[in-house]
């Protein structure tokens, strides 16, 4: 028995002490290990292509915001350039300029990158050819540029919107204004100039069209009220004025009013209603629509031009139109924006563009942090370890 007691006595001690150090107290069997408490967590590894790609991705925003670095130290007092200059390209882009320029309003283009979006106008400015585009706020009621725009000049391809704005105007025709000399000239060669002085490509297929004034004819818009109520009324003092209409109208009810047709010019029938004291009513000259392409002047005289007159619910005829009765001929052609057209950006000054030099900043802390992390990726995984 005293045997058996003394073998489970050194069996517990020797549980107590089997983990402790040689030479080292013993340790109860609940207490903890002080070495456990010592290990460190294992450091994360940024690999190769992490920090490969992260330094990239720096490098790139960094190149990609180098026009808005460079713009955003241009002087905030833009200077003077010619507008030839501009159109010419002997003024470098990304500057903040000012021009003295006059937008062709009507060719107009709204560009938006939201639906939502009110957009920009961008418009071509007159007499550069479509070299060079003003770009400002589409809301209509900003106050206008009076005094020249001034603003960041531009590569139009380079902008967000430059791919719409070359889109739309590649698939829709815009209207010219040109002499009929010039219009001749162009049925021969292929080449209008405008009255704008710019000299734009014509097809055989892009239209014009021509608005006349018939000098011999006129409408009368007459107006009912207590002394002339219906339109037998009006007709008898017309007839009194010595006007005779060659056709009567349909009587608007909601305008209270009808339209006769006269073969008189505007100045002769306005003379004889007053001469009548008929004062409900005024004089409206008749204009005559001409339509036609550049294929069908081909055919036309050398003192005329074969036009197609229409008028409401009447088939088109053709009409040889004398060249002296014409004054301006209005052409629908197809004119691509050039590929070195440069936009204006009105309104868009330097100092828009102050955090552009903070966040290069930061991008540049953060490549050279992943920089230093995949040289020791690179030494870690792919130089081996020298031997000893």
């Amino acid at each position: 028995m005293p045997t058996l007691e003394m073998a489970e006595s050194s069996s517990a001690g020797a549980d107590d002490t089997a983990d402790a150090a040689p030479g080292a107290a013993p340790r109860a069997r609940d207490a903890i290990d002080p070495e456990l408490i010592k290990l460190r967590r294992t450091r994360p590894k940024i690999g190769i292509v992490t920090a490969l790609g992260l330094v990239g991705l720096s490098a790139y925003f960094i190149f990609k915001l180098a026009p808005d670095r460079s713009y955003a130290g241009e002087p905030e007092k833009a200077p003077a350039v010619a507008l030839a200059e501009v159109a010419a390209g002997r003024v470098d882009t990304n500057r903040h300029i000012r021009v003295e320029a006059e937008p062709v309003v009507a060719h107009a283009i709204r560009a938006s990158l939201n639906k939502n979006d009110i957009g920009m106008r961008v418009a071509p400015a007159r007499g550069t050819g479509d070299k060079v585009w003003i770009a400002v706020d589409g809301d209509g009621w900003i106050a206008p540029a009076v005094q020249g725009y001034d603003g960041r000049l531009r590569r139009l391809k380079d902008v967000p919107f430059g791919a719409t704005v070359a889109e739309y105007a590649a698939e829709h025709p815009r209207i010219v204004f040109a002499t009929v000399a010039e219009l001749r000239v162009a049925v021969a060669s292929n080449k209008l100039k405008t009255v704008s002085g710019d000299v734009v490509a014509v097809r055989d297929t892009d239209r014009l069209a021509i608005d006349q004034v018939d000098p011999n004819a006129s409408t009368i818009v007459a107006s009912f009220n207590d002394r002339l109520p219906d339109v037998a009324t009006w007709k008898g003092m017309l007839k009194a004025a010595e006007i005779i209409p060659q056709r009567t109208g349909e009587p608007d009810l909601q305008l209270r009013n009808v339209k006769f047709d006269v073969s008189l010019p505007v100045a002769e029938v306005t003379r004889r209603l007053e001469k009548a004291e008929l004062w409900a009513a005024r004089v409206d000259s008749v204009p005559h629509h001409f339509e036609a392409t550049i294929a069908d002047l081909r055919s036309s005289g050398p003192q005329a031009l074969n036009l197609k007159l229409t008028a409401p619910g009447a088939a088109p005829q053709v009409v040889a139109v004398p060249d002296t009765d014409l004054d301006l001929v209005g052409v629908y052609v197809m004119r691509p924006i050039p590929d070195d057209a440069l936009v204006l950006i009105a309104g868009e000054a330097p100092g828009d563009y102050w955090y552009v030099m903070p966040i290069t900043l930061a991008l540049l802390a953060i490549g050279l942090v992943f920089a230093w992390a995949l040289v020791r990726a690179v030494r870690r995984d792919l130089i081996p370890p020298a031997r000893t």
